[in-house]
């Protein structure tokens, strides 16, 4: 369900949230605590080199166009985070775009991560879309900062939300009324059974889940053939099936005419579905 929030309730929970999701990600890939202290009031005309040597960064979400999250630093700024993880991982000799991807792989790594954040305050599900370089600052948005100590140095990122962004989250859902503001009927009462039976035809992509690993970057870059990556379910447990993003049954791993297959073992109730999908 849609939490109810004001401009700046919201405000809060997006600087609070964003700031705990870029020091997780910066501590991922650097194997180290990460500190974030937030900057309160920044101004882009201001903050920002006048001759235009900063990198604009935006990320998109699902709910709808124009809903952003855009982040801008200085060039020091963003080849001091680029520098730090890079160090972290070993490598010692980089160039500039390597510098800028390490540093725009941080930030994707922080969007991607803040969804389930939004997903929570909005009621429902939010996906990181991708990102892209070339943003410029809108100087009408809501914007804020922070400080992120980098070793011996620190670097500054301010961050932008969108109009759409924060009117996705203040904005409450619209109350239905009248015969549709009784409990849903499942699909098959809603369609006429010949408008149902053309969605049975209709092909979702079917993957199996044996599990997963936060692995850092400088982990990550020892890979080599015959590493093993241990994942976080044991051999006793049952693996998911998840239909279209979403678990719909847990099963045992089974062999049959020599593919692998899933023996299901465990529907997935309506309540759970829906919790895996937010």
């Amino acid at each position: 369900m849609k939490q109810t929030f004001t401009t700046e309730e919201a405000l809060v929970k997006l600087k609070e949230s964003f700031s705990t999701r870029i020091a997780q990600a910066l501590e991922s890939m650097t194997g180290a605590t990460q500190r974030c202290y937030l900057i309160s009031e920044l101004n882009p005309s201001k903050d920002l080199p006048q001759d235009g040597t900063f990198l604009g960064w935006k990320a998109g979400y699902s709910v709808g166009p124009g809903v952003q999250l855009r982040v801008f630093a200085s060039k020091d700024n963003w080849k001091l985070i680029g520098r730090t993880v890079l160090e972290a991982a070993g490598v010692d000799e980089f160039d500039d775009p390597t510098l800028e991807g390490t540093y725009i792989e941080t930030l994707a790594q922080a969007a991607s991560a803040w969804a389930p954040d939004l997903s929570g305050m909005a009621g429902k599900k939010w996906e990181s879309t991708g990102s892209t370089t070339g943003a410029e600052p809108d100087l009408a948005a809501h914007c804020w900062g922070y400080r992120l100590p980098m070793g011996e140095g620190e670097a500054k990122v301010i961050v932008q939300v969108s109009e759409e962004l924060m009117e996705a989250l203040v904005q409450p859902e619209p109350v239905a009324s009248g015969p549709t503001a009784t409990a849903p009927a499942t699909m098959e009462h809603a369609l006429p059974a010949s408008q149902f039976d053309l969605l049975l035809d209709v092909e979702l992509p079917v993957s199996v889940s044996f599990g997963r690993a936060l692995v850092p970057l400088k982990e990550v870059l020892k890979l080599s053939s015959g590493s093993i990556v241990e994942l976080n379910r044991a051999v006793t447990e049952p693996v998911e099936v998840i239909v279209n993003n979403c678990v719909i049954a847990r099963g045992e791993v089974v062999v049959v005419e020599g593919n692998y297959g899933v023996r299901i073992q465990q529907i997935v109730s309506r309540q759970d579905r829906l919790r895996t999908v937010n």
